[in-house]
C-alpha cells in the first residue's frame, strides 16, 4: 500500500529546480523524471520566481546560492504570494556544508541535501517532502470541514429553548461529524439542569447495536471523572481490549466494559460538560474496532460545542422554571379575579337593594319621617354610595388588562372636551373655576375610550375634591408630534400633597394626609389611573407643593407612534 500512495504521489506531483548550473538543473531534473516527478527549472533568481507562480510545483528545489540572493526579500515576496508559505523547500548544500543559514531563510527550508545528491536520497526526501505537505493540507481541510460543522451544530442549539430538541439534534450532528460509532451524554442531578441520559449509534444494525444509557448508580463515578477534566480543563482517552494502540488517559467505564466483555475493542474520548466552577454531565466519544483520530483541533472544536450546549442547557431549564412560574401565576391571578367578580356580584345585589329601599324611605313612600331620622338615614345612603363606589374600585383594580387587539382610535381632545363639561357642575357647587386649553382638532391615541375616560375622570375629580372654594383647576392638553406623544396637564390651587406621601400615592388603598388628618377616599383611584395609563404605554408623573397645588401630567402616545392591535 505504501508502493501505491507513492506511485499515486508521483503521478500527480511536479517540482522546480533552481540553480546557476544549467547542466547541475538538467542533471537534477533527470533524477526527478525518473522518479516520475515531472520538474521545470531555473538558472537565475529572478527567473526562480516565475516558474514557481507559473508551474504551482509541489515541491522546490534550490542551490544555496540562488536561495541566498531571496535572503533579504523573500519575507516580502510572501506577503505578496501568500500560497508560497506553504510550499514545501528542499536546500541543495554544498559538500563542505554551510556555517549557519540566514535567518530569513530558516523558516521556509522543509529539508536540506547534501551536495553530491544521490538519485535515491534526492527522491526519498522529496517524497517525504510532499507527503508532509499534502499530509497538513488535509488535516487543514478537515479541521475547516469540522470547524464549519461544529459552527452549524452551535447554531441549531441556540435556535431552540427545547432541551430534548437540543439534546437530540447535537448527539447526531456531533457524532457524524467527529467519525464516531457511538456517543453517551451523561447529565448528573444538578439544579442547573435535568438529569437525564442519552445515546447515539451511527447505523445501528446486525454488525452494530445501539448503546444502552448508563444508569443512575454509574453517575457517581462519572461525576469524579467529569470533576477532574473540567479542572484540567481537557479531555481524555480510553479503551478496551489489549489490542487498542492507543494511551489510556483514564480506565473505560464498567458500563461500556459490560459492553465490550464478548471481546470487541472499544476506544474513545470522554470529555466534561459544565458551566462555571462546576461540571454537570460528560460526553463519551466512543469508536469501535479502531481508535478514534482525535488532535488539538478535534478536542478544541469539541470543549467549545459542548459549552454551547451546556449554556442552551441551562438557559433553557430556566426558561422552563419562568414559564411554570408565569403559569402559576397567572392561576393564582384568574383564581383572584374570580373570586373578586363573586364577591363583587354578591355585594352589589344587596347594596342595590339597600340604596333603592333609601331611596323609597327619603321619598316618604313609607311614611312621613321624624326629621333626627331622615338625617340619620341620609348618613346611611352617603356610606352606601361609597361603599358602591369602592366595590367599582375594587373590580377596576382586579380587572386583567385590556389587549391590545382591543384598542382602537381615541380622540382625545373630544374626550377631554366631555370630561371637563360633565365637571362643570361639581366645580360650580363647590366655588371653584374650572378652566381648559384644548388644541382646535383631533389629536388621536390608540387605547380603550371608556378606560381612558375612567382614568382621566379620577384625575380630574381628584383635582376638583382637593381645591377649597375660589380656587382653579386647569386642564390643557399638549400636542406634540414630533416626539410621538400627547401630555394631558391636570393643574390645581388646591391644598396639596405632603412630601412624604408623594411617592405612595400609586400604591392601593394608600389614603395621603394632611395636617395630621387623613383625607378622604378610599386610596384606589390613582392607582386604577397608573393601571390604566400604563396599559396603553403611557405614564402618569404628580408633582405637588403643600398649600400651593397639585400638577397632574399624563403621557400617551400618539396613534401612529402606538402598538396597535
Amino acid at each position: 500500500m505504501a508502493q501505491e500512495a507513492r506511485a499515486g504521489i508521483r503521478g500527480k506531483a511536479s517540482a522546480v529546480v533552481a540553480s546557476p548550473s544549467a547542466e547541475d538543473c538538467a542533471d537534477l531534473q533527470r533524477v526527478l523524471a525518473a522518479g516520475g516527478y515531472p520538474s521545470r527549472t531555473a538558472t537565475t533568481p529572478e527567473a526562480l520566481l516565475d516558474e514557481v507562480l507559473a508551474a504551482r510545483p509541489d515541491v522546490l528545489l534550490v542551490d544555496l546560492e540562488t536561495a541566498l540572493a531571496y535572503a533579504g526579500s523573500l519575507a516580502d515576496v510572501v506577503v505578496e504570494h501568500p500560497q508560497l508559505a506553504r510550499l514545501p523547500v528542499i536546500l541543495l548544500l554544498p559538500e563542505a556544508g554551510t556555517s549557519a543559514l540566514p535567518d530569513a531563510l530558516t523558516p521556509y527550508v522543509s529539508d536540506v541535501v547534501f551536495r553530491p545528491v544521490t538519485p535515491a536520497e534526492l527522491l526519498h526526501r522529496t517524497h517525504a517532502a510532499i507527503t508532509r505537505q499534502q499530509r497538513h493540507q488535509q488535516q487543514r481541510t478537515s479541521s475547516a470541514r469540522l470547524r464549519e460543522e461544529m459552527r452549524r451544530i452551535s447554531a441549531r442549539i441556540r435556535a431552540t429553548n427545547d432541551p430534548a430538541a437540543m439534546v437530540d439534534q447535537f448527539l447526531p450532528a456531533v457524532g457524524r461529524a467527529l467519525g464516531a460509532h457511538h456517543l453517551v451524554l451523561q447529565i448528573f442531578d444538578d439544579e442547573r439542569v435535568a438529569a437525564r441520559s442519552s445515546t447515539w449509534t451511527s447505523e445501528p444494525g446486525p454488525r452494530r447495536q445501539p448503546l444502552t444509557a448508563p444508569l443512575r448508580i454509574h453517575q457517581e463515578a462519572s461525576l469524579a471523572l467529569a470533576l477532574r477534566l473540567w479542572e484540567e480543563s481537557s479531555s481524555a482517552r480510553f479503551s478496551t481490549g489489549a489490542a487498542v494502540p492507543a494511551v489510556r488517559d483514564v480506565e473505560a467505564p464498567g458500563w461500556l466494559c459490560d459492553r465490550a466483555g464478548n471481546g470487541s475493542t472499544v476506544s474513545g474520548v470522554v470529555a466534561a460538560l459544565g458551566e462555571g466552577d462546576t461540571p454537570f454531565g460528560v460526553l463519551w466519544i466512543i469508536s469501535e474496532e479502531t481508535p478514534l483520530a482525535w488532535s488539538g483541533v478535534e478536542s478544541a472544536l469539541t470543549q467549545h460545542v459542548l459549552g454551547n450546549l451546556a449554556h442552551g442547557l441551562i438557559q433553557a431549564q430556566l426558561i422552563s422554571r419562568q414559564q411554570q412560574a408565569v403559569r402559576k401565576l397567572s392561576a393564582l391571578n384568574q383564581a383572584k379575579s374570580d373570586f373578586v367578580g363573586t364577591v363583587n356580584h354578591e355585594l352589589r345585589t344587596p347594596l342595590a337593594s339597600i340604596a333603592g329601599y333609601l331611596e323609597m324611605i327619603l321619598d316618604g313612600v313609607g311614611g312621613e319621617l321624624p326629621p333626627e331620622a331622615s338625617t340619620m338615614l341620609q348618613a346611611v345612603e352617603r356610606n352606601t354610595a361609597k361603599l358602591s363606589e369602592l366595590i367599582e374600585h375594587i373590580s377596576a383594580v382586579s380587572s386583567r388588562d385590556t389587549d391590545a387587539s382591543e384598542h382602537g382610535p381615541v380622540d382625545l381632545v373630544h374626550l377631554v372636551s366631555q370630561l371637563t363639561g360633565r365637571a362643570v357642575l361639581q366645580a360650580s357647587a363647590g366655588g371653584i373655576t374650572l378652566d381648559s386649553a384644548l388644541p382646535d382638532h383631533a389629536v388621536t391615541v390608540s387605547g380603550n375610550r371608556e378606560q381612558l375616560s375612567a382614568a382621566l375622570a379620577i384625575v380630574l375629580s381628584n383635582a376638583i375634591k382637593f381645591t377649597p372654594e375660589d380656587g382653579t383647576v386647569f386642564v390643557g392638553l399638549t400636542h406634540e408630534p414630533d416626539e410621538g406623544h400627547v401630555v394631558v396637564v391636570v393643574r390645581d390651587t388646591g391644598i396639596g400633597i405632603p412630601p412624604d406621601d408623594l411617592p405612595r400615592l400609586f400604591e392601593s388603598f394608600h389614603r395621603a394626609a394632611n395636617a395630621n388628618q387623613v383625607l378622604p377616599g378610599v386610596g384606589l383611584g390613582l392607582s386604577i389611573a397608573k393601571k390604566t395609563f400604563e396599559a396603553h404605554h403611557g405614564t402618569i408623573t404628580i408633582e405637588s407643593s403643600l398649600g400651593v397645588g397639585t400638577a397632574v401630567a399624563i403621557t400617551l402616545p400618539l396613534l401612529n407612534h402606538a402598538p396597535v392591535g
